[in-house]
């Protein structure tokens, strides 16, 4: 069902739609053939783009898309939404134009070297709104803001030093604040991350050598620490066939966190064994680049799906999709968003573990924009807190850690925030089941359900509702131990029933004799 969006009295404002079938996530031909025949005899219909499932992108108002989902009920109809990409500085209020302006000026330094840093993002933030600015090569930095404005500033490096929050001041003419960040400590293979949901004590024993995980997100560039396969970018041509770049560097940490091999400085990914597959769909993408990338990932026989985005609208396309790549054996995992508030959406959708973030009290410096998640919603350890920026609802499947997380990013490394960072701690962990229980790679439906019971099965009580922590916090050595047993009982029953059978066959040999000596004793008679 199609419904039109009224704008004043006027329904005549063209919008982007996708068309598709209402019973299938590829479009049969005559179907296709149907949607040729209507655009040629209307002017109100135009094709912007056809994916390679046969669904078509096209430009048409609102009223005619109410008919035309009418008068074919086999056609699905629906407006190609705009995906947001979740933050890595959630929470903020919205960027907004200033007015009587005063400019603040910012230094910003290595609080250990002095050395200046630059592409430094200074936020300042007041009531409802932010201003921006970023620091130049010499670290400095000005923003324009409303001139006695009380400001909260944050300051958000690209890569390699920890964020800093400062003391709310008032915006005046001529001010200057000068202010030094702490490098992140990179050292050994294991963030705190890693720590909660116990993979330092699993090792090395797995990798997820020979899972394949698309990464649906901003792209993931060359880094030393990534090694990904390949990829496919669904942005019409605007990037060429770029799906190794990454402007966001979204794509790019949450790559890292599930595959980083730790070349340089050991900063390791969840299943460094992984074969990762960059799916580019943002900056600007819509429901068609999803399902275009999802299509992608059933054609070329992927494992494990992580999305970091979504939409607060559902899909009936993409819903179909979603059935068809579990129906294939993929696990499909999507963080929940960043906006505290409901589930998005693909995570709401039931063939997707949502995951949701946790923080962790004590892994990040107490000045740090980190310390603006902790909530008063501590689980029963005393230390781990819900995220608070994390959205939440009885769709939670999981949570992860999602709070002061350093992962690859295209210049180095970067200690970012997010539900998108969760969600990629949970697909690494599921490539990690796969790997120990390889008699599960079962290509249908019962693969998905088997990584989703041992992840929840396995996952630790943290204490919190369950519309925040969904089962519980990841557990890695618990959800291996788990797929180890359950792969023992099922090689102890394969081994059982090629018993029963050789038995049987015995039985049969000796029927079969038995048989031919009664046969040979007529022929003597």
């Amino acid at each position: 069902m199609v419904w039109p969006e009224k704008k004043g009295n006027i329904m005549s404002d063209k919008k982007q739609y996708l068309i598709g079938y209402s019973r299938g996530a590829v479009m049969p031909k005559g179907l296709e053939l149907l949607v040729d025949s209507l655009e040629a005899g209307s002017s109100e219909i135009v094709t912007i783009r056809k994916l390679a499932s046969g669904q078509r992108v096209v430009s048409m108002d609102a009223e005619t898309a109410v008919n035309l989902a009418s008068k074919h009920p086999d056609l699905a109809i629906e407006e190609d939404r705009e995906l947001q990409l979740f933050s890595s500085m959630p929470g903020l209020p919205p960027l907004v134009p200033t007015g009587k302006p005063v400019v603040v000026s910012f230094a910003v330094n290595d609080a250990q070297s002095g050395e200046p840093i630059p592409e430094a993002t200074v936020f300042c933030v007041s009531g409802q709104f932010t201003y921006k600015g970023g620091t130049n090569r010499q670290g400095l930095a000005k923003v324009t803001i409303p001139e006695l404005l009380p400001i909260r500033v944050i300051i958000s490096p690209r890569d390699t030093h920890w964020s800093r929050i400062l003391d709310e001041m008032p915006a005046k003419a001529g001010l200057k604040i000068q202010t030094s960040l702490q490098p992140i400590p990179l050292k050994g293979k294991y963030s705190w991350g890693h720590a909660a949901m116990g993979l330092p004590r699993i090792g090395d024993l797995f990798s997820g050598a020979g899972i394949k995980i698309a990464v649906i997100d901003s792209g993931i560039a060359r880094h030393e620490d990534l090694k990904t396969v390949g990829g496919h970018n669904t942005l019409d041509g605007r990037f060429g066939s770029a799906w190794d770049k990454d402007e966001a560097g979204h794509g790019t940490h949450s790559g890292g966190i599930i595959a980083a091999a730790s070349q340089r400085l050991g900063v390791r990914g969840v299943a460094p064994g992984a074969e990762i597959h960059s799916l580019k769909v943002c900056p600007d993408g819509r429901f068609s680049n999803l399902l275009e990338a999802i299509n992608w990932c059933i054609d070329n026989y992927i494992d494990v799906i992580q999305m970091g985005l979504g939409s607060q609208y559902p899909s009936e396309q993409i819903d179909l999709a979603l059935a068809e790549a579990a129906a294939h054996g993929i696990t499909c995992v999507a963080a929940v968003g960043n906006d505290s508030g409901a589930v998005a959406y693909p995570a709401s959708n039931p063939n997707v573990i949502a995951v949701s973030a946790i923080g962790r009290i004590g892994t990040f410096p107490d000045q740090s924009a980190h310390s603006l998640r902790i909530t008063g919603r501590i689980g029963r350890d005393g230390k781990s807190f819900f995220a608070g920026f994390s959205n939440f609802g009885p769709e939670v499947t999981v949570c992860a850690p999602g709070v002061a997380i350093p992962a690859t990013v295209p210049t180095g490394y970067a200690a970012w925030d997010g539900t998108s960072t969760a969600a990629a701690f949970v697909a690494g962990l599921a490539a990690l089941i796969l790997d120990a229980f390889p008699e599960i790679r079962t290509g249908d439906y019962k693969q998905p359900q088997y990584v989703l019971e041992i992840i929840k099965s396995s996952a630790t009580d943290l204490g919190l509702p369950g519309e925040l922590q969904g089962a519980g916090l990841i557990n890695a050595e618990r959800a291996l131990g788990a797929a180890l047993a359950r792969r023992r009982q099922e090689i102890d029953f394969q081994s059982a029933g090629r018993k029963q059978l050789e038995s049987l066959l015995d039985q049969a040999r000796k029927c079969r004799e038995e048989i031919k000596s009664a046969i040979a004793g007529l022929e003597t008679f």
